[in-house]
Parts: C-alpha cells; structure tokens; sequence
C-alpha cells in the first residue's frame, strides 16, 4: 500500500497534478504588442498620460511614443525575464520596466540629464489608446490663437502665445515662447478643462487649465521638478520680440570665430580651408534638447540642398553629461539616429561650461538651439534665438521659406 501511494504521488508530482507548499508558478509573463497608454507619476495627485505603440517583428521589440501628428521610435528594447528596458531613440533617458501581467508595465522612468538618479514613476496599460479620458462627452470651444503669460507677476515671467487645434474633445497645438516652442503637444478638453501632455525622450510636460469664454487659467508641469502658472486670452494679432533681435555681436567684435574638436578628437577652426569662401551655418546646440533635433532635421535638409552649392552646416555642441566621454556618446548617436550628415563639433563638454565664454563675442546665448549665418566674407548675416519646429504651423512654415531665402541670397554674393 505504502509504495503503491508513493508511485502515485511521483508522477502526480511529475505531471504537476500535485503541488508542495514551497513550489510556485515559474511561468513568466510575456510583453504583448499593440496600443498601451502611459502615465508618469509628476507630483502628488498629478499624472501625466502618453500612448504608446509596442510592434514586435523577428523577435525584436519597437517602442513608438506618439504626440499629435509626431511619432518617436525606437528598437533599443530588452526583454529579460519579466523586465524589459527602453531607451529613448535620441535622448539620454530610458525605461526600467516590470512586466505585472499581460496588461500592465510598472517601473521607472530615468532622465540621466537632469541627475543620475533622477526617476518617474510610470506604468502601461494595454489596450489603451485614449490620451486623457475614454469617451468625454461635452466640452469647452477653444479659440486658436491666445496671447500667453507663463509665472505672471514673477521673475520669471515671459509670454508665450497658444497655438491649438480642436476637433470635438480632441486638442492638439503648441506653445511658442521667444526661444523655441513647446513641440508637438496632445490631448482634450473635458468640459471647461483642457489638458495636454508630451512625452519625447527628455521633456515630460503636462498643461492643465480651465477653460472661461476667452479666457484659460491653469498649471504647467515639467516633470516633478518644476511647475508654473500660466494663463491667457484669444488674440489672433498677437506677436512676439523678432528671434533675430536678441542676440547680436558685442561692439568690440566684427567677426565671429571658433576653435573646437570634433567628434573624432581633431581640431576645427572657422578659419580651416574648408570654410573658406563659403557660406557657413553655426548651429548652437545639445544632444539633449528636443527642440536642436527638430532644427537639425531642418539643417540636414538644407545641408543636402545647397552644400554642393557652397553652404557649409557646422554644430556647437553644448553637453549636459557629467563628463566628456558621455557627450561624446551622447552626440554620436544623435548624428546616427538622424543621419546628420555635418560636423559636430564639442563647443561644452559638460554642463558646467557656459557658452558665452565659449563665444565671447556673443552679447548672450538665451536659447538652444541658436542659429547663426555667416556670408561668404565671413560677415554675420543673422543670428536667430530659438526655432519654431513643425509643431507650430505657420510659424515653422514662414521661418522655412525665410532661412531658405537667406541662404540662397548668400550663396549669390
């Protein structure tokens, strides 16, 4: 009888129709393609929705983070076990993810610009293609063009102006400041309330005001790092100071001139052979700013249009690594990942080299990116702060058809 009951415990145990105290299911939970639905924890009581789109192809993962009309890809995915690691595409951020189930991601979300152990809680649900709420079913008639004031009545007050598309809820638009815009913004507007929310790789911002007849009031976050007021009204005349107004040459210089190392450790100087009679295009820039990506997209364009004409793009780069061997790293896989075919050059190797020292002939550097246009005599033909990127509409589209001009006019001299 005894070994009779041992040889049905062994194969019920063999054949897992019996299970001891200690043993627990080691079947590990897979990542799924298709449409999940983000939320970064920014403060207390305050998340901040981004969708994503997992594809799997040849047992490769691909992460696409989507804002409006702009989606970010990237295949630097590892699934190990129940965790799977995302890296950004251009930025020095990534993902440290717990698979819970089928339907759900949990983890952190690193930031390595803004310090080594700065993290957002974050988590991913399946399903899930909605930006802020599933089916709202009133809200609020947006206007589209607002007068903006960020942090009213502070020291760091500036204006800004409101560029919104609205379809019913859904909401799309931008804010463009004097140094640069907001990028690719998307969300809703649930009753009085809009809501929008970007998620790039190395801005997590989230906007949340209340809307009244011509008049929105409301928070803007940017990670849990900072927060500022800001509010507005509809003013379709509304303009800013001119971008190529605010930074210029101090008096004592008529020239402007550099000397930096490349990527690959040689030295550039403006007065190379290979600058000579040529028009040149600086452009101030860092590998972790969102906005020097949008116009290096632009600059590659115009490199491949007119360098066989005589334009030559050259980058300055301004890190903000920890040390040069990182922003080197950091710069060489934003010319892979856009395929900038310019030199880069390493203008600041960490974040404590200012640029203004750098360039000393400079009055300021108040915005990255900062673009300058130097003729073929070497005289300064413009120096624009900021960019407006296709997220703003006309404002990319004016400022598209004027550089292209500039150049062109340039090449003629």
């Amino acid at each position: 009888m005894e070994n009779n009951f041992i040889k049905i415990f062994f194969w019920a145990v063999l054949f897992g129709l019996y299970s001891c105290g200690d043993t627990t299911d080691t079947i590990t939970p897979t990542l799924l393609a298709g449409d999940w639905r983000a939320e970064l924890q920014l403060v207390e009581g305050v998340k901040m929705p981004f969708n994503v789109t997992v594809r799997k192809e040849n047992e490769v993962f691909n992460f696409s983070f989507k804002n409006g009309e702009e989606i970010l890809p990237t295949s630097d995915v590892v699934v190990k076990g129940d965790s799977v690691f995302v890296k950004t595409s251009i930025f020095d951020s990534e993902f440290k993810l717990k698979i819970e189930n089928d339907s759900t991601l949990s983890g952190l979300w690193y930031n390595y610009y803004k310090a080594p152990d700065y993290a957002l809680a974050v988590t991913f649900n399946r399903g899930e293609n909605f930006r802020f709420q599933e089916k709202p079913t009133t809200s609020a008639e947006l206007g589209k063009k607002y007068a903006i004031t960020f942090g009213a009545g502070t020291e760091d007050e500036y204006k800004a102006i409101g560029l919104f598309e609205q379809n019913g809820t859904q909401l799309s638009g931008s804010f463009a400041t004097e140094t640069g815009d907001y990028r690719y913004l998307e969300g809703q507007v649930i009753g009085q309330t809009m809501y929008l929310s970007t998620f790039d790789g190395s801005h997590a911002f989230l906007f949340i005001a209340a809307v009244e007849d011509d008049i929105i009031d409301g928070t803007f976050y940017s990670g849990n790092h900072y927060q500022e007021s800001f509010n507005g009204y509809i003013n379709d005349s509304i303009t800013l100071k001119d971008p190529d107004s605010l930074t210029f040459l101090k008096k004592d210089y008529s020239r402007i001139y550099f000397e930096f190392e490349s990527l690959k450790g040689d030295t550039v100087k403006l007065t190379d052979e290979r600058f000579e009679n040529k028009v040149v295009l600086l452009q101030i820039m860092g590998s972790w700013c969102p906005n020097c990506m949008d116009e290096s997209v632009f600059f590659k364009q115009l490199h491949e249009q007119y360098s066989s004409q005589g334009l030559e793009v050259v980058a300055l780069a301004f890190e903000r690594a920890k040390t040069k061997e990182k922003s080197i790293k950091n710069l060489n896989r934003m010319q892979e990942k856009l395929q900038l075919p310019y030199s880069i050059l390493l203008a600041g190797e960490t974040r404590e080299v200012n640029a203004v020292d750098q360039l000393p002939m400079l009055n300021q550097i108040m915005s990255y990116p900062t673009s300058i246009l130097i003729g073929k005599n070497g005289d300064i033909l413009s120096i624009h702060t900021g960019f407006y990127g296709p997220s703003t509409g006309s404002y990319y589209d004016r400022y598209v058809e004027k550089m292209n001009q500039k150049i062109i006019e340039a090449l003629k001299d």
